[in-house]
């Protein structure tokens, strides 16, 4: 099978890889649809925390965002079987401690992550092999391009639902990527207030195209909002976060920093503020994808750019492309 490897920082190349078997248990997949994130491009570029503290090391092969037909199951397999359109967990728990039983999986203390932590093979290949306990069948009305972005979904979604957000509710989300943009439509269905923030007008021309309001950080204020969302992983953004807050402000956090950016405590008390960091949507991953059977047109705008897997490399190395009038979403056509 073909697959992308980042071989080293600032390095990846599309190799020939040996077709992976599906061991008992486990679940083979044929790849039809992936996504590219900014996870990706920061192992591609050697700045990926997990990289920096050494709970993951290079080669790997990326690839966390996905959909794609089962083509064989190993024994004991009963819940997907060949044919099925598919998609993942990112987050494989141990399944045998308290936390995997509870639910938990991806605070497991010896999870892996897809394509990201553990050495695990991403879904930036032809063919993947997962533990039947990952993969979730894909409702009607749901095709693979839309698949491919139900785990990213999923994490924004469990962003919503912790801040509880909901009618009477003003929101602000940071950023028009994906994480912000679905964010803020679970926000908006909801039946919150939803605002987006984006410096680039093209971004906000974009957003205001699903029928929310923007705003342009460097105009924003002094207002006010019960509800943050940060999901651009700039420590700029994080740090000012608290500047547009109520009191008893309820943040997520859905970007990914390149470090720690020193959240300034002594004003989140002053506020009774709440703080959700978002690992990850595990959870969520089900209700993400009947939401899509429902949403479909909406979200298939987020699509923006598709490319094939040997185009892969490049697009790491200049970094994820956004058309001026097109959609967030970088996805591999396999």
């Amino acid at each position: 099978m073909r697959a992308v490897r980042i071989t080293a920082p600032n390095e990846a190349t599309v190799l020939e890889r040996p077709d992976p078997p599906a061991g008992p248990g486990e679940v083979l997949i044929r790849i039809e649809r992936a996504g590219l994130c900014g996870t990706d491009v920061a192992l591609f570029r050697g700045t990926m925390p997990y990289l920096a503290d050494g709970r993951t090391t290079l080669p790997l092969q990326p690839g966390h965002e996905w959909a794609g037909r089962v083509v064989a199951v190993g024994d004991g397999v009963s819940l997907v079987g060949p044919g099925d359109l598919v998609t993942g967990d990112t987050f494989i728990g141990c399944g045998a401690c308290a936390r995997c039983a509870a639910g938990h999986h991806h605070r497991c203390p010896d999870h892996l992550e897809l394509g990201v932590l553990g050495q695990l093979d991403g879904a930036l290949a032809e063919l993947l092999v997962l533990p039947e306990r990952a993969v979730h069948r894909l409702p009607p009305g749901v095709d693979a391009d839309l698949g491919a972005m139900v785990e990213p979904a999923s994490c924004s979604l469990r962003g919503i639902r912790l801040t509880e957000t909901g009618p009477g509710d003003r929101v602000l989300v940071w950023g028009a990527g994906t994480l912000g943009m679905f964010a803020a439509l679970f926000a908006a269905d909801a039946g919150a207030e939803v605002a987006v923030a984006a410096r680039r007008e093209s971004d906000r021309d974009f957003v205001t195209g699903f029928d929310l309001e923007t705003r342009d950080p460097a105009t924003l204020g002094d207002e006010r909002f019960d509800v943050i969302i940060e999901a651009t992983g700039s420590a700029e953004v994080t740090r000012r976060l608290l500047d547009n807050a109520t009191v008893g402000v309820r943040i997520a956090l859905l970007g990914v920093p390149d470090g720690d950016v020193g959240l300034p405590s002594g004003r989140l008390i002053a506020l009774d503020a709440a703080v959700h960091a978002v690992l990850g949507g595990s959870a969520e991953i089900d209700e993400a994808a009947r939401r899509f059977a429902l949403m479909g047109d909406r979200i298939r705008r987020l699509i923006g750019t598709v490319i094939t897997l040997e185009e892969v490399p490049r697009v790491l190395a200049e970094g994820l492309p956004r058309a001026s009038s097109g959609g967030p979403k970088t996805q591999i056509r396999l």
